[in-house]
């Protein structure tokens, strides 16, 4: 356990203070460390041989580290036993660099990090922020990218699976650099995407073992047609009124389908090294296609509302009153709070692809990680801290068994999320900017999820439109 490392950091911090009382030297003397190996020697005993060990000891003279909107478990505070620990290895850090660590909420929107940038005013050393922020920033110079030479070299081991958590931070690689890094744990994690969640009792009602639909995955045989058809078949009226009591699909992923075919409606040219719209690919249309199969049909799914958005709260309800075979949930949908309340056993599935597709893909809701600005001067010192704070806060043990709980240790959806989703994870380029956003889910899925224009109409009016604002985000001439 990574709690351990306090007392060892103590320990160390013991040894190099007992060697200052004995040295007078240069403020920051290298602290030595001997160790014996044996050999012979005249008087028959062995041979001690000194090896000397050099760790730089690194005194920042006090320097004041803020980490602005922390998740909310990463911060020291309250009464419980998660806020006395994060407390002791904030003060083992400090006292390690003889540095001030500070926690502060916002400083995170569009205005105040451009403001920030373009200034040159520091408001925090590293920030976490949604990807809509963070990547145009990143297009104008404002971030520092972490996979850099020269910030690996200040400390910041971005690459270090037990710093920082890899799926997460290696999606957040665009136009050849990584840009931020996410820390996972059981202080507090990264949720992941849409995936689906499904009923196993009305799967089994409708013919189908539970089993058979995890290992119709691991065969990559789970597709769109076996989707369509396992919902149609939980789909019933009850009671004889003509109204259906259980639907198959109580609502869809938000758009995600789209990326289910192998490709998506924003992709990027290494060759041109620019980003392009690709709304019209046959490929695409076809995952348009699936998105209308579900929402069209009412012996699928629930017929949408007027207001698709707001309508989603009640139809997560459906799905965990019992009432759908599927649901389009992510990460906080599920667990204590969410799909795990039920009194149906429930599991977790991805969403469905095509049959000549080799993976499954799971695309990120929103991306919140943390990044360091351009306007952080002495970055040097910040990446030190960073790289150590996420040694103690990272965690994939400890993710896996928070992810475990929340699905309730049920084995086939823990190893559908960390064997064939995460491995796969995208982030949600659609979230490229607010006004990219509004373009894709308020207008182009909306149009075809309420049936007003057909996919491939919907792509020909909003290929342009998507693909300026691309050329806006990402500085394309």
């Amino acid at each position: 356990m990574k709690s351990r490392r306090i007392l060892a950091l103590l320990l160390t911090l013991l040894m190099v203070t007992a060697i200052f009382a004995g040295c007078n030297q240069s403020a920051n003397p290298p602290a030595e460390t001997t160790s014996a190996t044996t050999g012979s020697s005249t008087t028959a005993k062995p041979e001690e041989t000194t090896v000397t060990t050099t760790e730089e000891v690194i005194d920042m003279g006090g320097y004041e580290f803020v980490l602005a909107n922390a998740h909310a478990g990463f911060k020291p505070e309250g009464e419980t036993a998660n806020a006395d620990e994060l407390k002791e290895i904030y003060a083992a850090i400090e006292d390690k660099f003889n540095c001030k660590i500070v926690f502060i909420d916002g400083n995170s929107d569009t205005e105040t990090l451009f403001a920030s940038v373009t200034s040159g005013t520091k408001v925090a050393d590293f920030v976490r922020t949604r990807q809509s922020t963070w990547i145009p920033l990143s297009m104008i110079g404002g971030l520092r990218p972490l996979d850099s030479e020269e910030v690996i070299k200040a400390g910041l081991d971005v690459y270090n699976p037990d710093n920082f958590h890899q799926f997460y931070t290696q999606m957040t690689k665009l136009n050849g650099h990584i840009w931020a890094v996410d820390m996972s744990g059981k202080y507090d994690q990264l949720s992941f995407g849409h995936v689906y969640a499904f009923n196993k009792r009305l799967v089994k009602e409708a013919g189908y073992d539970p089993e058979e639909l995890f290992q119709a995955v691991r065969d990559y045989r789970w597709d769109y047609d076996m989707f369509i058809e396992i919902a149609r078949k939980i789909t019933k009226d009850l009671d004889g009124d003509g109204k259906y009591d259980i639907y198959g699909v109580a609502l869809d992923t938000d758009g995600n389908e789209i990326w289910s075919n192998g490709t998506g409606p924003i992709l990027y040219d290494e060759q041109t090294g620019k980003w392009y719209s690709d709304l019209s690919n046959p490929k695409l249309i076809k995952s348009l296609e699936f998105m209308t199969a579900i929402s069209s049909d009412p012996n699928v799914q629930m017929p949408l509302q007027e207001n698709a958005t707001s309508d989603r709260g009640a139809r997560r309800t459906l799905c965990y009153e019992g009432k759908a075979g599927f649901a389009g949930l992510y990460g906080p949908n599920f667990g204590a709070k969410g799909t795990w309340q039920m009194s149906d056993p429930v599991g977790l599935l991805h969403i469905p692809k095509v049959p000549d597709v080799d993976h499954y893909m799971v695309n990120m809701v929103d991306v919140d990680v943390y990044v360091l600005p351009i306007s952080t001067s002495e970055w040097q010192n910040a990446c030190k801290i960073m790289n150590e704070i996420g040694s103690y806060l990272h965690d994939m043990d400890e993710y896996r068994e928070y992810i475990a709980e929340a699905l309730q240790h049920d084995e086939g959806s823990i190893e559908m999320l960390f064997d064939y989703l995460l491995p796969n994870a995208l982030m949600n380029i659609a979230k490229c900017s607010d006004e990219m956003y509004q373009l894709t889910r308020k207008q182009f899925y909306d149009a075809i999820y309420k049936g007003n224009m057909t996919p491939a109409q919907a792509a020909e009016a909003y290929q342009g439109k998507i693909q300026a604002e691309l050329d806006k985000v990402f500085q394309q001439g």
